[in-house]
């Protein structure tokens, strides 16, 4: 959880703003019409912008280009969408930092998320909340950059040497990034589970009390990181089956048919990330 020295620095992390929290609002209410989701979408022109250049993209895109936030909003879906106003949310309210390119981290993070998703199903976690967890979960190192631009440049630097990240940013700095994705989450009134989720993503067998959210981010995070070793389907489960007992805690798990729902999903995550850049 929070060490003191984050503490210390809570009022520097950024405020969600209202609009964006009563949009984020409306596409977690089953309820709420598209033609509602719709207007609230079009009185935030950046939002809007992103919503329609996402669904007129490759992986999205069909025959006919749309033209309004409507027809954007039922081509994408609330799911989508729920991930854009959320990443949207988030890079309005975090400065853009030296060294660290946008496209490439939301890239990362939708793979991972798109990957929660599935791994979520078999998981007994419910997938939407697997998903907003993990569009979130990476948001530390984004904040760490803005607060400590110098040290978060270090961190870098040193684990792209093969420095242990969590180590440097401990001894550097006195927390982690999950500790300040965590805080954030909370500060924005996200659920507790969700919090959870993204404080124990490294770790998800420190958690008491267990978090099955942190078991798929370390899970989904690991199918990303490994996505270019050389193993067939059935080695590609053997793998991650012994990840999910020894490393996740996860003992029952259905992986029949992951790797192929894996392969389809690769790339989509990327070119999300643009959307943002």
């Amino acid at each position: 959880m929070p060490s003191a020295a984050l503490l210390k620095r809570v009022d520097e992390l950024p405020r969600l703003p209202k609009a964006v929290s009563e949009l984020l609002d409306a596409v977690n209410n089953d309820n709420t019409s598209i033609k509602s989701i719709s207007a609230k979408v079009a009185q935030d022109p950046i939002i809007s912008a992103r919503v329609l250049r996402l669904a007129n993209s490759a992986h999205f895109g069909r025959s006919r280009e749309v033209g309004s936030i409507e027809d954007a909003v039922v081509r994408l879906g609330m799911q989508t969408l729920r991930t854009l106003v959320i990443a949207s949310a988030v890079v309005g309210a975090i400065p853009k930092t030296e060294g660290i390119d946008l496209a490439e981290f939301w890239g990362e993070t939708f793979e991972i998320a798109l990957y929660s998703q599935e791994l979520a199903k078999v998981c007994g976690v419910a997938p939407d909340e697997a998903f907003t967890c993990a569009i979130l979960h990476n948001i530390g190192d984004l904040l760490i950059a803005v607060v400590e631009p110098a040290i978060a440049a270090q961190i870098r630097a040193a684990a792209a040497d093969g420095g242990d990240k969590q180590q440097l940013e401990l001894s550097l700095l006195g927390f982690d990034s999950p500790s300040v994705g965590a805080l954030l989450a909370t500060n924005w009134k996200f659920a507790p589970a969700l919090v959870q989720g993204i404080a124990f993503q490294r770790a998800p067998l420190n958690a008491k009390p267990a978090s099955k959210l942190a078991s798929v981010m370390y899970l989904s995070h690991a199918v990303f990181s490994h996505w270019d070793d050389q193993r067939d389907d059935d080695s590609f489960t053997a793998w991650l089956a012994d990840i999910a007992n020894h490393k996740a805690g996860i003992i029952k798990m259905d992986m029949s048919g992951l790797a192929e729902k894996f392969i389809a999903l690769h790339g989509k995550g990327l070119e999300m990330g643009k959307q943002l850049a």
